[in-house]
């Protein structure tokens, strides 16, 4: 099957339910209102592309299949697993941005998002595990049950953040900065009592 390549275009209003992109290659292509939902991904790839008001759920990837650079602006991000969408060798991350988006479900595993600027989405219900989080900014976002687990958040920003479950037995907060009162939730792994 041959590859069906789209450079610089733009696609709007597109409406897809549980369908398998199979050798498809997007590369600085605009994505405005367009709905994804129980997609496949298969030996295809995303290169700097933008998604504008899109909504993306329970996206699947496999067989090669990567996004890279790109950007996510006003967007519903649900049930995605990122680190299915590294580029090989994880030479580059799949997001270069968010802003004012939405996500939730999501899992960020073994990634290097070092200094990403996070801040203002709304993420829940995810998780980040053993990923590099160094001078991230989370400041702002709501992390409603987000769990980070094995990460270095060394210098990240979560001033003004809540909602956010970190034990602070297993990730590296050296220089982490926090606002109170919603610091004092990183008190709950320690299992003490304050009076």
């Amino acid at each position: 099957m041959e590859e069906k390549y789209y450079e610089s275009q733009e696609f709007e209003n597109l409406k897809y339910r549980e369908e398998t992109f199979r050798k498809y290659r997007f590369v600085d292509c605009y994505f405005t209102n367009c709905t994804f939902e129980a997609c496949v991904l298969v030996q295809s790839s995303f290169n700097s592309c933008t998604f504008h008001k899109c909504t993306i759920t329970s996206l699947r990837a496999s067989d090669y299949s990567q996004i890279q650079y790109v950007e996510f602006m006003d967007c519903n991000l649900i049930g995605v697993h990122w680190e299915e969408l590294l580029p090989a060798g994880k030479f580059a991350e799949p997001i270069k941005k968010l802003q004012t988006c939405r996500l939730k479900y999501n899992t960020f595993a073994d990634m290097d998002l070092r200094k990403f600027d996070f801040s203002g989405q709304d993420i829940s219900d995810s998780m980040f595990a053993e990923c590099r989080l160094m001078e991230c900014s989370f400041k702002g976002c709501n992390l409603d049950r987000t769990e980070f687990f094995k990460c270095n958040m060394q210098k990240a920003d979560f001033r003004q953040a809540s909602g956010y479950q970190i034990d602070v037995l297993t990730n590296k907060m050296s220089g982490a900065r926090f606002s109170f009162p919603e610091v004092m939730s990183l008190l709950g792994g320690l299992h003490i009592n304050i009076d």
